[in-house]
């Protein structure tokens, strides 16, 4: 879809009522359980890494959705131990007023604000996170630059969809997830170097090639009765291409998406 068009969508309307977004806002859901299984055992552990005990007293997460990892994230001290911190040390703020309603009644010990942080004013934060945002805005360079001024680093969760089975996705507003584009592994670090900022730490990893993809199919057989999506065919091909990506690494990564996890400092 071409930016024009981007510019002229309402993006609080959309994820208000997208239904991925609607679906994890219903308590105890399969989507709402999915998000936190994600969150503990890939995102979370992912971001902390490059922390390497650096210490954080306020973090602010833009893109929060439903508040599940802003919630989970621990501040650090000097030591690199994990510490109890006041109300006003973690903020979440996202463009749906629907998710941020939700994310305030099921965690009331974090500030939630709806709107576009541009628009609002902030106080400074040791660290500000973006994960799985940048995807979702017209302006992706504009966007991570405008939020790096708000802290001293920033932690960036970027999906790298350059890969065999998202070949041919329709990427713009109507897509599934709501992702404008697709990043390879060398856009993704181009796009921290134009936002002006230097990576101290990356990593790249493929989700399944963690304990996250065995859990979610786990969960899906537990909740849906079936540990892969689609009739009898589907999910014996997904099988298929399951065990093919486990057994032959290159294979897998050459399927299957990836996610870039960055600490970043402005330049």
């Amino acid at each position: 879809m071409k930016a024009a068009s981007e510019s002229s969508v309402d993006f609080a309307a959309l994820y208000d009522t997208h239904p991925e977004y609607a679906a994890r806002r219903r308590a105890a859901s399969f989507e709402q359980q999915q998000v936190e299984l994600e969150v503990r055992h890939f995102k979370l552990p992912q971001l902390v890494a490059l922390l390497q005990g650096r210490r954080l007293s306020s973090v602010l997460e833009i893109g929060c959705a439903t508040g599940e990892l802003i919630a989970s994230f621990p501040l650090l001290g000097g030591d690199g131990s994990e510490r109890v911190p006041s109300q006003a040390a973690r903020w979440g703020l996202d463009i749906s007023p629907n998710n941020v309603a939700a994310a305030r009644e099921r965690f009331p010990e974090v500030q939630f604000l709806a709107g576009d942080f541009r628009q609002i004013i902030l106080p400074n934060f040791d660290a500000v996170v973006l994960s799985d945002v940048l995807e979702h805005v017209p302006d992706d360079v504009a966007f991570l630059a405008d939020a790096a001024r708000l802290a001293s680093c920033v932690l960036l969760n970027l999906p790298l969809e350059d890969n065999w089975l998202n070949r041919h996705r329709a990427y713009g507003p109507d897509d599934v997830s709501g992702h404008l584009r697709a990043y390879s592994l060398a856009q993704g670090l181009d796009l921290v170097a134009r936002a002006g900022l230097v990576p101290q730490r990356w990593h790249r990893v493929w989700a399944h090639e963690t304990p996250l993809e065995g859990l979610r199919r786990s969960m899906r057989a537990q909740h849906l009765g079936q540990a892969y999506a689609g009739g009898p065919l589907g999910r014996r091909v997904r099988q298929a291409l399951s065990g093919a990506a486990t057994s032959v690494r290159p294979l897998g990564r050459a399927l299957f998406a990836s996610n870039l996890f960055v600490l970043a400092t402005p330049a």
